[in-house]
């Protein structure tokens, strides 16, 4: 995971060039425009949505708070690229100033931090599935790899040296888990997952 700070303003970020990448902007509404915030991140995620290259937007706001986490999803560094600097993005920045303390924190999420689909309806705000739903689904995903790996690849590799034995297993169960089983899973079980959505 790599924390962009800056400005709020349209910017340069430094962002993964290959593969889809997520990105979170954590924001804190001022007191009593809770509501207005929630409008706003409303129109920035439809407007994210709509942008070329984009795979899912959607807010994550637990009731009562006034930390707002919202979730971009593009297809590639650039993809995120061309969003970050475009003068949209830029113009719907420029409506938080009334209504907004500070953007918090920016993230980009790779690999095991966006093994779980996130629901990609615009303006729509999500609770985050509760940790043992996410340990509860990690396990039942990671079960059979385990063993598929342990009856039909440990076999094929008894006399590797040690150290290569043991880069084999999170080579294989971790890149499977990141880019095949748990985006398949969390999709299939997007209904238990996020029931509010």
């Amino acid at each position: 995971m790599t924390t962009v700070s800056g400005p709020r303003s349209a910017r340069r970020h430094d962002v993964a060039d290959d593969g889809p990448v997520t990105v979170v902007f954590s924001w804190r509404a001022k007191p009593g425009k809770e509501n207005e915030f929630a409008e706003w991140a409303k129109g920035v995620t439809s407007a994210a949505a709509h942008f070329p290259g984009n795979l899912g937007s959607t807010v994550i706001h637990e009731q009562g708070s006034r930390d707002f986490h919202i979730i971009v999803q593009f297809v590639d560094g650039e993809a995120l690229q061309c969003w970050l600097n475009s003068r949209e993005r830029t113009r719907w920045h420029e409506k938080t100033r009334d209504i907004a303390e500070a953007r918090t924190a920016v993230q980009q999420r790779t690999g095991l931090e966006t093994w779980f689909y996130v629901p990609a309806h615009a303006g729509e705000t999500i609770k985050p599935p509760p940790r043992w739903k996410q340990w509860l689904v990690s396990l039942v995903a990671v079960y059979p790899l385990v063993l598929l790996f342990q009856a039909f690849v440990v076999p094929r590799v008894a006399d590797w040296p040690i150290w290569a034995k043991a880069a084999m297993f999170p080579l294989v169960i971790l890149t499977l888990m990141t880019y095949v089983v748990m985006p398949l899973v969390s999709r299939l079980l997007r209904r238990w997952l996020y029931p509010s959505s």
